[in-house]
């Protein structure tokens, strides 16, 4: 079956009319159910499966989101030596996860293995295949076997300043991703509430298909609690419970919590061999559910009830901040920052244009990256005893999170030419570490000495309901973040913000909830740059061992004299002053050196190959002698003739009996030809 429509023109949204079509279960039929989202050439295929039987011991929906960029949609064939695609991109990973982020609020006590595939089969360069995709998700699920809550829909909203994916229901907002120049928050919410209303339009479209269709759902399981295990945890967990709540320190809370365990409630009940009896009936799973509906419960009674938090902050209270810069010896740049019980080292390396990572993706033209951020979550931040693989979607995605957040600060190439790459290693983990990598990063470029204008940081906000109150909590920390309902990261400078990920465990915000985090967060972030400026303000003097990096400009034209012959002329420089050289097509040459005296004599060699002039005057070494006169060498590629007519020597009548090979000799330019060919002189320089 085939369905389409027309959404009118909307700016930063749509520069033209735009019709999305959907063609459901036409293919993959073997699917649970199959979509194929369209919009001009770009093709997207969403296929839904599930597990006929249901998964024992979890709470929780073990969803699945794949999201494939197959380089044939735009026309390519892959790069690399087998000329296909392997493992996931990281722009696949980041995709996937913003696509599990809306949908996995909306699928609630399912616990059938749910696998939902996405899959770009036709590019468009003015769509964004993730999106489509999204929709595409929705509807699918929509249309499935799957309970899910209700149908969503995302916009991506773009222009010069800002570029914002709004995820959201008719009702509320399920996901944020942003990425702006230092935007003010009133701009940002307009563009949330513009996204919201055309999502709106898309949302209403689906649920006529949904009708039409008439999917047949499966029911949903619900868990029930047994009533005596509830009423022993009650009996003889309360105490220990409410005193974990009111532990600040993460490993004594822990040495708490676990005392919280089924074999400790036999314990405590072993004299009375009915309930022992009754206790055995139940396994850890159970007590495990148990455990957490009350400490969820206590928790909200605490910071509703008694207006405190579990380390007795207030609401809008950061945890103390300490800093370090220049923490390394060897790095380029380095710095320690750390946020209560979470801490983050971060650090700098400059290279050089050459260390630019290209970036292969649905483009026509090859892309490369000069700013990278790479986070690293080892187990030991979290005192766990694990092995260290590759890097996770989570790390890909908190990486990718701070990079976003710093990028708008980060000097353009031609007024600082250096490849930056920064990695923030999470030495301490207690929630928000993807933000404290933020803040460590920015205090890190700093120390580097890359000229940013000021300083970034980045805060978490948190959120817990009960009936129709809500309370924000900002800078969470993991506990809170993993019994609150919502996770709200926000960076940005001073000035405005330059990236949000917002994810919710509820069915959705709103506006309200939205608005007000967005106010929080500025409060709290203006706080932790005061703190951040006081350690260090403006950029360190480069480090003595990053590159030096000189720029001169040439015309474009004399490039090819530069390089020379198959290169030779270029790496003859390179060689002799040991330096790394890039030559732009608009002339500039940009010159990497380990000291500034290798630089300079690139430099020098470079001008005097390209600033030829007649009547300037060089020292040269004769290469070749003829009777006629001797060829002498001024710079690299330049070999100009001396006539002994033009030596200034009197008669000669063979130059070979005056000059010999490897001799040096002050010449004068007389003439340049039309090929670039030039004749020299000597008189005159004797006077």
């Amino acid at each position: 079956m085939k369905y389409s429509f027309v959404l009118p023109t909307q700016k930063n949204i749509f520069s033209n009319e735009k019709t999305i079509e959907f063609e459901v279960n036409t293919i993959a039929k073997q699917a649970a159910s199959s979509v194929v989202v369209k919009s001009g050439t770009c093709w997207v295929l969403v296929a839904v499966t599930f597990s006929e039987n249901p998964r024992q011991d979890i709470d929780f929906t073990p969803l699945t989101v794949d999201y494939l960029e197959r380089m044939y949609a735009i026309g390519k064939i892959p790069g690399g030596f087998f000329k296909k695609e392997g493992k996931p991109t990281d722009q696949e990973i980041l995709k996937a996860r913003m696509i599990d982020r809306t949908i996995r609020p909306l699928i609630s006590n399912f616990f059938h293995d749910v696998n939902v595939y996405v899959q770009v089969f036709s590019a468009d360069v003015n769509e964004s295949p993730e999106i489509l995709g999204l929709i595409g998700v929705s509807l699918a699920l929509n249309i499935s076997p799957i309970p899910i809550l209700c149908p969503v829909s995302a916009t991506l909203y773009k222009n010069d300043s800002l570029e914002l994916v709004l995820a959201s229901t008719k009702d509320k907002i399920t996901m944020i991703e942003f990425k702006g120049k230092q935007v003010n928050e009133e701009t940002l919410f307009q563009a949330i509430k513009e996204s919201f209303e055309i999502n709106k339009k898309i949302i209403e479209f689906q649920e006529k298909i949904i009708e039409d269709i008439k999917p047949e759902k499966l029911s949903s399981s619900i868990i029930q609690l047994p009533e005596t295990l509830e009423k022993l945890y009650l009996e003889h967990f309360s105490e220990i419970t409410k005193q974990a709540l009111n532990e600040g320190d993460k490993k004594k809370r822990n040495e708490l919590l676990n005392q919280l365990s089924l074999d400790n409630l036999k314990q405590k009940v072993a004299e009375n061999q009915e309930l022992l009896n009754e206790l055995n009936q139940y396994n850890d799973f159970q007590f495990s559910l148990v455990k957490k509906k009350y400490l969820k419960e206590f928790l909200k009674s605490q910071v509703f009830n008694e207006k405190r938090r579990i380390d007795n902050r207030s609401f809008n209270e950061i945890r103390p901040i300490t800093i370090e810069t220049g923490v390394l010896p060897y790095p380029h740049g380095s710095a320690i920052f750390t946020r209560g019980q979470t801490q983050v080292l971060s650090v700098v390396t400059l290279g050089t244009k050459a260390d630019q990572q290209m970036v292969e993706g649905l483009t026509l033209e090859e892309e490369f990256k000069r700013f990278m951020h790479h986070y690293y979550f080892p187990p030991f931040s979290v005192g766990e005893a694990k092995r260290i693989g590759p890097p996770s979607r989570r790390e890909i995605g908190h990486g990718n999170l701070a990079e976003k957040a710093l990028e708008p600060l980060i000097p353009d190439e031609f007024s600082f030419p250096y490849t930056i790459r920064v990695v923030s290693e999470v030495l301490e983990s207690n929630g928000s570490t993807s933000m404290a990598s933020v803040c460590g990063s920015s205090l890190a470029l700093m120390d580097a000495g890359v000229p940013i204008e000021q300083h970034v940081a980045g805060i978490s906000i948190g959120l817990l309901t009960h009936n129709n109150e809500y309370i924000l909590l900002t800078d969470i920390q993991g506990f809170e973040d993993f019994f609150g309902e919502m996770d709200f990261k926000v960076a940005g400078t001073k000035n405005g913000i330059t990236a949000i990920q917002m994810d919710t465990k509820l069915d959705g915000l709103t506006f309200d909830i939205v608005y007000n985090t967005l106010i929080r967060a500025k409060e709290a972030r203006e706080k932790i740059i005061d703190i951040m400026n006081s350690k260090i303000s403006k950029p360190n003097q480069l480090s003595p061992r990053a590159p030096r990096v000189l720029v001169i400009q040439i015309e474009p034209s004399k490039i090819p004299e530069i390089i020379g012959p198959q290169g030779k002329i270029i790496k003859k420089i390179i060689e002799e002053t040991n330096t790394k050289i890039d030559i732009e097509e608009d002339g500039r040459v940009i010159i990497y050196s380990t000291n500034e005296q290798d630089g300079e004599k690139a430099k020098e060699l470079i001008e005097n190959i390209t600033n030829f002039q007649e009547g300037k005057i060089y020292l040269g070494k004769i290469v070749r002698v003829e009777p006629y006169g001797v060829f002498v060498k001024i710079a690299e590629g330049k070999i100009g003739l001396l006539h002994v007519s033009e030596a200034d020597m009197g008669y000669i009548r063979d130059a070979r009996e005056v000059f010999k090979i490897n001799d040096e000799i002050v010449v004068k330019i007389l003439k340049i030809d039309e090929m670039g060919r030039f004749t020299l002189t000597r008189k005159g320089l004797n006077q």
